[in-house]
């Protein structure tokens, strides 16, 4: 079976991780080739190379703020629809799979007119209204979808039709995050000190909620004054006004010097390991990879109610999920855990439990057995 897998987002994140993860689980079962973006795709392409995993790099723009991408998106679209249709006849695909998305139009339109069937991937819990409005009109086209989460299927409701569709989370490979597996070394450990040090891996967007994470550690400094807080994930361009604003919010708070931001990392590990407690402080979510790898590396999360996290992780004494946007209940439980060693332990290792349904085998098989229903019709 040839998959064709298409995204419109170049940016190397959660969905693009999966995409890579299952492909490469599935050789020898199904071949797969990503359609990405040119723009932004640099780690994402790398990745691919790294994972032999056969790629197209298309001139795609994306839905965003930025006016002069958005004008260019719409002025391309119908252009981006013939290039990606192209392929797709090029490359005499069984099956299209477009990832990323609701707002993920083209794949889906190109497949149809490209006369192949098409899954449609759905990660998204919270979305503008106009979108969800095309996507009311798009999704008939769908032949499948899957949704990343129970909560990402709860959030689509009734505007997700009546297609055939599966639940099919992110994956982790625990062999790869294995708290016992040697991570090597990483310079930026040394800054952080002696004393407790929490953190989150994310890319610096409003979405990840890191103003509720600057907020938690100026309560927490009292209690703590040598606590450290780390942010792995890089500042892109359209992002660095909310990054100053962080800065500036940490600054007012006294917090500013407790905050290491380290920008993206190919290998999270080393600093994953220094971490007492990992912290998800987003907003919406729906299958959080990084959430997954920090469990998997048997470390014990405080996060928002996202996703499926509390589905999926609890600590033994009750979940450690606190609401959206609440800096004085994230602190709480942070604190709880850096006060008992103990408690992380048995937490950090039920977490690690819970991660063995997102195994790479795991995942694909499930996605492999979607694929089959749907070229077969049933």
């Amino acid at each position: 079976m040839r998959i064709a897998n298409i995204i419109e987002e170049g940016k190397l994140g959660g969905p693009q991780v999966r995409m890579i993860r299952v492909a490469a689980a599935l050789k020898g079962q199904a071949e797969t080739v990503i359609i990405m973006p040119r723009e932004n795709a640099g780690p994402f392409q790398e990745m691919c190379r790294e994972a032999d995993i056969d790629y197209v790099a298309l001139p795609l723009s994306r839905i965003t703020r930025e006016w002069r991408v958005a004008l260019r998106y719409v002025a391309f679209f119908p252009y981006e629809i013939w290039r990606i249709r192209r392929v797709l006849k090029k490359g005499r695909f069984d099956l299209v799979h477009v990832s990323g998305g609701s707002w993920q139009y083209k794949g889906v339109i190109a497949a149809k007119l490209a006369g192949i069937k098409v899954v449609w991937h759905l990660n998204d819990t919270r979305m503008p209204r106009w979108i969800r409005s095309i996507f009311r009109m798009v999704q008939p086209l769908a032949d499948g979808l899957i949704f990343a989460s129970e909560r990402s299927r709860d959030y689509y409701g009734a505007l997700a039709g009546q297609q055939p569709d599966a639940v099919i989370p992110s994956t982790v490979d625990r062999r790869h995050f294995d708290p016992d597996a040697e991570t090597g070394d990483d310079a930026a450990l040394a800054a952080f000190g002696d004393g407790p040090v929490i953190g989150t891996v994310a890319n610096v967007s409003p979405v990840k909620g890191l103003e509720c994470l600057v907020q938690a550690t100026a309560l927490l400094l009292p209690r703590w004054p040598d606590l450290r807080v780390v942010v792995v994930g890089p500042v892109h361009r359209n992002q660095e006004s909310y990054h100053r604003g962080l800065c500036e919010l940490a600054g007012s708070l006294g917090a500013a010097e407790a905050i290491h931001w380290v920008g993206a990392r190919s290998d999270v590990r080393p600093l994953l390991a220094r971490m007492g407690v990992y912290v998800c402080s987003s907003v919406a979510e729906s299958s959080p990879v990084s959430v997954w790898e920090a469990a998997a590396m048997a470390r014990p999360v405080v996060s928002t109610d996202v996703g499926d996290v509390a589905l999926t992780l609890s600590g033994p004494e009750g979940a450690f999920i606190v609401p959206v946007g609440d800096a004085e209940a994230m602190a709480a439980e942070i604190s709880r855990l850096l006060e008992d060693a103990a408690l992380r332990v048995r937490t950090g290792a039920a977490a690690r439990a819970a991660t063995a349904v997102f195994s790479p085998d795991n995942i694909a098989a499930r996605t492999l057995a979607f694929y089959r229903r749907i070229v077969a019709g049933d």
